[in-house]
């Protein structure tokens, strides 16, 4: 029964951290491309797909926890008796923090800066610098995101 729960679990966790990452790369590398050299106002585009993509990233990251945390429980991988000094367990550990780092700022970018872009675009005001810092924080998500699919591989390369 563990095995049955341990493939479907991680299945569950691959396919929300796909999601996640495609919507960021989608993002970065497809719609604000287009927009850029399409639109006159590229961000008229992201208001709509970000309404549209945020649900999905917020069910992905909860997904990615529930499930992450689930598989740690079931293939024992946080047990009074484990060790923290492999190469196994540090890769996860490290993949951990970066998760959480990744939660943090979606969360930082779509509870508080968004709507402060929003509320000072709608009042006239220039919100160059806060669109960029939410650029480069999708950015840093990204890397962040790619660093923690390669500690990922390193989990299954050194099973215990």
């Amino acid at each position: 029964m563990d095995r049955l729960l341990l493939t479907v679990t991680t299945w569950v966790h691959l396919l929300a951290a796909v999601v996640w990452m495609g919507r960021i790369f989608f993002i970065l590398y497809v719609a604000l491309p287009v927009a850029g050299k399409t639109l006159d106002q590229p961000g008229k585009i992201m208001g709509p797909l970000s309404k549209r993509f945020v649900p999905l990233a917020n069910i992905s990251i909860l997904l990615v926890i529930v499930t992450g945390i689930i598989m740690s429980i079931v293939s024992h991988d946080f047990t009074a008796g484990s060790r923290l000094s492999g190469p196994r367990s540090q890769s996860l550990v490290i993949k951990i923090l970066l998760v959480i780092i990744m939660t943090g700022i979606h969360f930082y970018r779509g509870l508080l800066l968004t709507p402060k872009i929003a509320r000072l675009t709608s009042k006239g005001g220039h919100s160059d610098k806060l669109q960029r810092l939410s650029l480069n924080l999708v950015k840093i998500n990204f890397l962040l995101g790619v660093t923690v699919l390669f500690l990922t591989s390193m989990l299954y390369a050194y099973k215990e």
